[in-house]
């Protein structure tokens, strides 16, 4: 007997089997002979091996077994479909996981429950009907449930599929049974009716009130308990058209508040920012906070929280591309929580309304617009006719139809000429091509109506006898009965552009001639503006004092003919026989034509005329140049073929004429006052240094005459203190030159340093105790315990106090009063002199400190400079001075002066000024000694250079500094030569220069030659934190 001849047996009867065997082993033990026992022990042994081989085997299949059961089991739990088991009274016998997530409840708690107690039915008459089918029909039975889930009773559709299970004699043990969600099936069967719905209720209209109410009910309340939507209205501003509730309630109460949106500055509502954005919002929850945010003010916060919004979608309504507005939606009373499902829902719904709003306007504005074309058609024919402007309309092939009287005046064209001809006939041949592009496309757009060249292109026509005019035209479109007619208007604005072009050449004229004052240079900037404008050549005459006229510019529009203004200049300036002498002569402007015959006499030979008679002059104009009674000279310009000056062309280059007269006169003044003031400089400079030594031989011969002179002379002092006295006032008086002098130049020397300010104005009052008492004054001392330092030069202030109080005791009747007083004011010292003298009258106070200035009812001696000075010596210190004064009580001057500042600031700039040396390049030998000082006393090393050569010189020859501070005005090289040779060597570029100048206007200019600026006269202060600025 083999293996294979065993039967198949369990397990446990494999153990029986055995025990039957060892049994009947033993008793045939007992009977049998040795032979019998060997051969059955052999037969046992192997039976026994074979069991235990199918033992093994069985182990196998059975883990195998459990294995797949096991898997089964998971794929059974898993399953996308719920399974459970019902018996025939619908108690659930076992279902998988998959069941247990309808029910929200654990398998264990479950099984053996009847199917409706625990299923969350909404209604579980449903169910006992699905059971009584079953029974009833006995076989497969289909059915849909409703189930209410989770805490806010969300509702899911349920398909319900039982088949019977039977036993071997054919009876009904058991119903197999599926669940399956069908909510999403159902909710897009409802999306697809809504949709096919809202398509066939918004197409039934084309009017947009009507289209907006029915977009409103289609939402209400199949997707909302509350539809809003906004539009964009055709001024950009977005506004309310519809608001609707589901209650009805809510409806009479808030609809019309919710209408109306009065946004405060900064607040958005999300509706803005979804026209704007052009994508959806949705807020699954709408928080207390959030409908806080959502409301523009308080009234509207209460009128939200009454409309009780609890989810909210806001999708825009789009519509060819453009955003026309958005449509909100959002659930109240019926709870529901949108999803990203009811968005694509929302936006699919808005599509189809934003296509039935569209529609509805271009209806509306069709209509419009065919009421306005009834209207204009009566009116057209009369207007178009009797239009100044030209009126063209052209077909789709951009052929003429319709060419009005006005088009006739402007391009000179008969209407019978052009009709049926293409537009371009009207157009330059090399426009138009782009210009037939431009309307193609036009006709093509959306717009129906443009103003042509808003681009920035520029309108030209062609008249007739081809000659080309500027134009302002605008393009239409319309179409009728199925034909699109575009219709041009167009008008000649030759004379605007004239009128616009003199306008902006003479204004202009003045920024441009306003920006020097120069006298060369005015003279170069007069011939370059009309050749610019208005002339091919100019030529500039000028009537010099002596009568004679000196041509002093030529210029020509065109470099290459610059030859011929060169031969224009080399005519002969003879009044009787020059065109330029009718002009003077007359003073009125004279049009000539053609100039090559006034000019062919003036040739000085044969060769001359040939060359003059090469270019080919069109025409000159000659205008003078006047100013009141006076002619300074004359200005010709003269033009080249094919231009010609017309009338018009002579009262423009008139009026410049007058206008270049009057600059011109003012630069000739400018350059007679400079001159004065420098001839006054000299004579001042000779007075100061060349009678001081005269002077100082008359004081020492009055002190000889008084020691040791005759007797009676010693006797009597009166007549050589009197001759000292007058020395004295003219050694003052020459000082006083010198001072304001230097200080007009900016070239005042001071050596600053901090002093104790209450300590020089105590000292000064003890040292004029004399002269007040003289005069009979009381002279007082006004100030506080401790009035600190002052960044200041000690002897520049003590004249200052002379100035002052010597004008206050002039001015003080005896028995008078004088003060001095002094007090700390923030990061400034505020010093004063008071007198109770007879005041000054409101109109002087104006003139006070002018130089040489003194008051009608003065009755004084004196230059009338010292107040000048005053006020140049306080202002250099970085300070200022006014005065106070009332006739009859009297007076008092103040000015300020700096607090020195505090010596630990010094230390930042330490590292910078051990790096190098700074260069002083100034040729006035007492500013460079003043600069060298007060940088020395600053803490820096210092070398200096008369000129700009010399600094160059230094440069390239020492080791460059880390600084320079620069003059502009000096010899041999001026400042701002030195500055273009720094700014072409890249090894000087990296230098930082500071320029010290007085010149006027000027800083734009230094900036741009990358340099630093410090005005004269110079304040120390002001020079010192510019050099610790620039260095770091």
């Amino acid at each position: 007997m083999t293996r294979r001849d065993l039967p198949e047996l369990s397990k446990d009867e494999l153990i029986r089997e055995l025990e039957k065997l060892e049994t009947a082993a033993r008793r045939f033990a007992a009977n049998a002979g040795e032979a019998d026992r060997d051969r059955l022990i052999h037969d046992l042994h192997v039976q026994q091996v074979q069991l235990e081989m199918q033992n093994r085997e069985l182990r196998e299949a059975q883990e195998r077994l459990e294995e797949v059961t096991s898997r089964y089991a998971d794929l059974y739990d898993f399953a996308p479909v719920g399974y459970c088991t019902l018996d025939p009274e619908g108690r659930i016998q076992e279902l998988n996981l998959t069941a247990t997530a309808f029910f929200g409840a654990f398998r264990e708690t479950l099984v053996g429950s009847p199917f409706a107690s625990v299923a969350p039915l909404e209604d579980k008459r449903q169910f006992h009907a699905h059971m009584r089918r079953c029974l009833r029909e006995n076989t497969r039975v289909t059915s849909e449930l409703t189930f209410s889930t989770g805490r806010r009773r969300v509702t899911r559709s349920v398909r319900i599929i039982s088949d019977p299970v039977r036993d071997p004699g054919g009876a009904t043990t058991a119903y197999r049974t599926i669940l399956v969600d069908i909510s999403d099936m159902k909710a897009l069967e409802h999306r697809l009716q809504l949709l096919s719905a809202a398509g066939e209720i918004l197409s039934s209209s084309l009017e947009y009130a009507a289209a907006v109410a029915s977009a409103a009910r289609i939402a209400v309340p199949a997707l909302a308990d509350i539809c809003m939507i906004d539009m964009v209205s055709e001024s950009g501003a977005v506004e309310r058209e519809v608001v609707r509730f589901a209650d009805p309630k809510k409806q009479a109460a808030l609809a019309e508040r919710m209408m109306h949106l009065a946004p405060r500055p900064g607040w958005q509502p999300p509706q803005a920012s979804v026209i704007a954005s052009g994508e959806p919002v949705l807020l699954a929850e709408v928080s207390a906070e959030q409908r806080e945010r959502l409301a523009y003010d308080d009234r509207d916060a209460e009128t939200l929280r009454v409309a009780d919004m609890r989810s909210l979608m806001v999708v825009p309504l789009i519509a060819r591309g453009r955003t026309l507005g958005a449509l909100t939606l959002a659930s109240a009373e019926s709870d529901r929580r949108y999803s990203s499902l009811d968005l694509q829902v929302a936006q699919d719904l808005a599509s189809r309304i934003a296509t039935a709003l569209d529609n509805a306007r271009l209806y509306d504005h069709t209509q419009r617009a065919n009421q306005a074309l009834r209207l204009a058609e009566a009116k057209s024919s009369g207007i178009v006719s009797i239009s100044a402007d030209a009126i063209i309309s052209i077909d789709r092939d951009q052929r003429i139809t319709l060419f009005n009287e006005g088009a006739e005046k402007v391009f000179g064209y008969a209407k019978a000429e052009v009709i049926g001809a293409p537009l371009a006939t009207l157009i330059p041949e090399r426009l138009r091509a782009i210009h037939h592009q431009h309307v193609a496309t036009f006709a093509t757009g959306h717009e129906v109506a443009r103003k042509m060249g808003d681009r920035g292109a520029v309108i030209v026509g062609r008249r007739k006898d081809g000659v080309e005019f500027p134009a302002d035209a605008a393009i239409s479109k319309l179409e009728v009965d199925g034909e699109r007619i575009l219709t041009v208007a167009l008008r000649d604005v030759t004379e605007q552009k004239r009128v616009e072009w003199e306008q902006t050449f003479l204004a202009e004229v003045g920024k441009e001639l306003a920006s020097s004052l120069e006298y060369e240079d005015m003279l170069t900037r007069v011939v370059g503006l009309v050749v610019r404008e208005i002339a091919d050549f100019a030529v500039l005459y000028v009537v010099e004092e002596d009568g004679e006229i000196q041509r002093l510019r030529v210029a020509s529009r065109d470099p290459s003919n610059a030859w011929f203004g060169e031969l224009l200049g080399d005519l002969p300036g003879d009044r009787r026989r020059h065109h330029v002498g009718q002009v003077l002569e007359a003073q009125r402007p004279i049009l000539m034509a053609p100039p090559a015959e006034m000019l062919a006499p003036l040739a000085q030979h044969d060769e001359h005329r040939r060359w003059l008679e090469t270019i080919r002059s069109g025409s000159m104009i000659g205008v003078p140049l006047r100013v009141g009674d006076t002619c300074l000279g004359a200005l010709c310009l003269l033009s080249v073929q094919p231009r010609a000056y017309e009338p018009r062309d002579l009262l423009v280059a008139d009026e410049f004429g007058r206008r270049a007269a009057l600059f011109l006169e003012n630069a000739r003044l400018h350059r007679a006052a400079r001159r004065a003031i420098q001839a006054r400089d000299d004579v001042l400079g000779v007075v100061a240094h060349d009678l001081r030594n005269p002077l100082g031989s008359i004081l020492m011969h009055t002190e000889l005459l008084r020691r040791h002179g005759p007797e009676p002379e010693r006797r009597s002092r009166k007549p050589t203190d009197a001759i000292e006295r007058a020395a004295n006032r003219m050694n003052r008086l020459i000082q006083d030159l010198l001072d304001i002098t230097r200080i007009e130049a900016g070239q005042l020397a001071m050596e600053r340093a901090a002093v104790q300010a209450g300590k020089i104005v105590t000292e000064f009052v003890e040292a004029q105790k004399l002269l007040a008492s003289s005069a009979s004054l009381e002279l007082r001392l006004d100030l506080p315990e401790d009035l600190g330092e002052v960044l200041a030069d000690r002897d520049r202030l003590l004249q200052v106090l002379e100035n002052l109080v010597g004008n206050a005791v002039k001015f003080t009747r005896p028995g008078g009063r004088v003060t001095i007083g002094a007090a700390p004011r923030g990061d400034e010292v505020l010093l004063w002199v008071a007198d109770s003298g007879v005041g000054i009258d409101g109109g002087d106070v104006l003139h006070l400190f002018d130089r040489f200035w003194k008051a009608r009812k003065a009755g004084r001696q004196g230059a009338g400079l010292g107040l000048a000075i005053v006020k140049g010596i306080v202002e250099a210190h970085g300070g200022r001075v006014w005065v106070e004064s009332q006739v009859g009580v009297g007076s008092t001057f103040y000015f300020t002066l700096p607090l020195a500042r505090p010596a630990p600031a010094r230390p930042a700039v330490e590292a910078h000024r051990a790096a190098g040396i700074v260069l002083v390049v100034e040729d006035d030998p007492e500013v460079r000694t003043a600069l060298r000082e007060t940088l020395e006393r600053a803490g820096y090393q210092v070398t200096t250079a008369a000129n700009g050569a010399d600094a160059l010189a230094y440069l390239h020859r020492e080791a460059p500094p880390f600084l320079i501070i620069l003059d502009l005005s000096m010899p041999i090289m001026d400042g701002w030569a030195f500055l273009s040779e720094r700014n072409r060597d890249p090894d000087l570029r990296s230098i930082p220069v500071i320029v010290v100048s007085g010149q006027r206007d000027v800083e734009d200019r230094i900036a741009a030659a990358r340099a630093s600026y410090v005005p004269k006269p110079i304040q120390a202060r002001r020079l010192i934190e510019t050099v610790a600025h620039v260095v770091h």
